[in-house]
């Protein structure tokens, strides 16, 4: 369900992108305007990773207030929210709620509200995530809807830390027309806990292309590897995410180090898949 939504909002982007080459339409402006409130989570996944003891720590994620109605709230919308049945992460254990009223408000003229969850850094399994997944189930206190795509947020807690920036590899890319490029030696950059960048992405040498960061980046935990949904090269409007809705986009082989990434890119010609190969040197 999560990887699938990540596709469903990497499509979506790719039709909201501001650029040159598109204009929005007042008619569409308007009609979004007349439509209800719409709440939802501004993003489907967070990653917590920490790796040692340091007491309980809270953490925010923001549910926002993403349109509908011309103006601001007139007054408090009341979400509630549960615990999916395919969580794996215990309350207690991994985290505890800081309010137990199963209810965010999100207040008259505001446009956000946090959502407060405390993480028991000590309780984080080393070896293997585990997930906490919430659900908006209901919103009430004046006419409003929650979002197909931010009703749903899944927290991983990770206690195992990637050491995949700590080499080199031999890289090559191969694209689904059976297109092949050798990027020759790259390192992996560290950018936020277990999150990593490459150098290239698809058949793009590094530095063939305006942007100076020809990169994408994405995510360890625990040997399995994601790539999210996000801009080409944080700089065109075409969207990169993974391919696998099922699992990982790609998995640490344990005893080499070596690892694959399967991701798309999308054209308007119509979509790529690439697979990329790091051979850990």
């Amino acid at each position: 369900m999560k990887k699938l939504k990540l596709v469903v909002l990497a499509v979506v982007l790719s039709a909201l992108n501001f650029s040159c080459l598109v204009d929005d339409s007042e008619e569409n402006l308007e009609a979004f305007g007349e439509s209800p409130f719409i709440v939802g989570f501004n993003s489907n996944t967070a990653l917590l990773s920490y790796f040692q003891d340091v007491g309980p720590v809270e953490r925010e994620f923001p549910i926002n207030f993403l349109g509908g109605q011309t103006g601001n709230l007139t007054s408090d919308l009341v979400i509630n929210y549960s615990i999916d049945p395919a969580s794996t992460a215990t309350e207690g254990q991994e985290f505890d709620f800081v309010t137990l009223s199963g209810t965010v408000t999100i207040p008259a003229g505001n446009s956000f509200a946090m959502f407060p969850l405390l993480v028991n850094t000590g309780g984080l399994d080393p070896n293997v995530p585990t997930e906490l997944i919430l659900n908006l189930d209901a919103v009430s206190g004046a006419p409003a809807t929650i979002s197909a795509l931010g009703d749903t947020l899944a927290i991983t807690f990770v206690g195992c830390q990637t050491t995949l920036n700590n080499f080199n590899y031999s890289v090559v890319t191969t694209r689904d027309d059976g297109a092949t490029l050798n990027q020759g030696v790259e390192d992996l950059r560290l950018t936020a806990a277990n999150t990593l960048k490459t150098r290239t992405t698809g058949l793009w040498s590094d530095g063939q292309l305006p942007p100076p960061d020809h990169g994408m980046t994405f995510t360890d935990v625990c040997g399995d590897l994601n790539v999210p949904a996000q801009n080409l090269m944080e700089f065109y409007s075409n969207q990169v995410s993974g391919t696998n809705l099922a699992g990982p986009d790609g998995q640490v082989d344990s005893a080499t180090g070596n690892f694959s990434l399967s991701y798309q890119i999308t054209f308007s010609a119509g979509n790529r898949t690439y697979v990329t190969t790091y051979t850990r040197l």
